[in-house]
């Protein structure tokens, strides 16, 4: 595509690269205008010399046939393209559920030629149908048509590029421990708030147990709540896990099941076990839980909700925006007074 100035003898047919004012300060036109010799013409009358256009090649593509193409190259499992024009198309979400972006692809996509934009949100989002997800934006009026076909061929290779994982109904349980003189404060302060996260996700806390704060005991519920088809277990207890010892991971472990990860670089948070006993998924929770602002719990409830495995990786990469608003629950906030 050329771009740049022209006589006006010679600008019929092709784009006006921005918008043209009369002197009275009216729009004549507005930029992406196919000029036709009667626009020509007018602006003759006007004592205009030359005006500022684009010239698409034979090789090119428009800017919203090219945009239509990458929106469709990228979109994944329930994902909808939407071309509204303008040089963009937009990537809406069809289901409720945890995003998901190939991040490395999407920054190769990105780098393949500086006219193709691709914006997303970030990765992991709870998002809602309905939901714009990505905005392609081709920025000149035209491209070569062989840029968007690398788009098309990189996508193919390692796709999908952008897709949602719906929500489950799952049924979740919530094994709370501490002293029996304590059990009525701590199920008060963990079941309302887990229940409300749950309920907000389309699943159903149907079991809360109370159990002394001792592994054999924690490893009891943990086995029957197994048992009872529960399909993710919560722990909340009377003591934060502190150490791959402590009392939770090794009832995990002597239920038959493993501690994938305990420590993740988010605060709050930042004391939370995830491990699995075969396919169900407990979660250690941290005492942030009975805060009803926002934790470490739900960044990964939607993605466990949805039916992702989640590994030691996926949790040490929370570090980077994984410091979070604090919590007024805490015994000891970030900073005293005097700081």
């Amino acid at each position: 595509m050329k771009f740049g100035p022209v006589p006006l003898e010679d600008a019929a047919g092709k784009i006006l690269a921005h918008n043209l004012l009369a002197p009275d300060g009216r729009k004549l036109f507005s930029k992406g205008h196919v000029l036709t010799a009667a626009d020509l013409q007018l602006l003759g009358e006007l004592h205009l010399e030359s005006v500022i256009v684009a010239a698409p090649s034979p090789s090119d593509l428009g800017e919203n046939e090219a945009a239509r193409r990458v929106g469709a190259a990228i979109a994944g499992a329930n994902v909808r393209v939407v071309a509204p024009g303008v040089g963009r198309c937009n990537l809406v979400a069809q289901a409720k559920g945890p995003l998901g972006i190939n991040v490395p692809l999407l920054n190769r996509l990105n780098n393949i030629d500086e006219g193709i934009t691709i914006a997303t949100l970030r990765e992991h989002t709870l998002v809602q149908p309905g939901q714009l997800l990505a905005l392609v934006k081709i920025i000149p009026f035209a491209i070569p048509a062989a840029r968007v076909e690398d788009v098309e061929a990189v996508a193919r290779e390692s796709a999908p590029v952008i897709t949602v994982r719906p929500l489950q109904p799952r049924s979740v349980a919530l094994i709370v421990s501490g002293p029996e003189s304590n059990r009525e404060r701590l199920i008060e302060d963990f079941c309302g708030p887990i229940n409300d996260r749950i309920r907000r996700l389309d699943s159903t806390l149907d079991s809360v147990v109370f159990v002394p704060h001792a592994a054999s005991a924690v490893a009891t519920a943990l086995r029957e709540q197994c048992e009872a088809g529960r399909d993710l277990i919560l722990h909340a207890g009377v003591s934060a896990i502190i150490d791959r010892e402590d009392v939770v991971p090794s009832a995990l472990r002597e239920a038959g099941g493993t501690v994938t990860h305990f420590g993740v670089p988010v605060d709050p948070g930042s004391l939370l076990m995830l491990g699995y006993i075969g396919r169900v998924p407990v979660i250690g929770a941290p005492g942030c839980l009975k805060s009803r602002k926002t934790n470490v719990v739900d960044w990964i409830l939607p993605r466990l909700l949805a039916g992702e495995r989640l590994t030691r990786a996926d949790l040490v990469v929370m570090g980077h925006g994984g410091l979070l608003d604090d919590i007024s629950e805490r015994p000891m906030p970030r900073q005293s007074a005097e700081e």
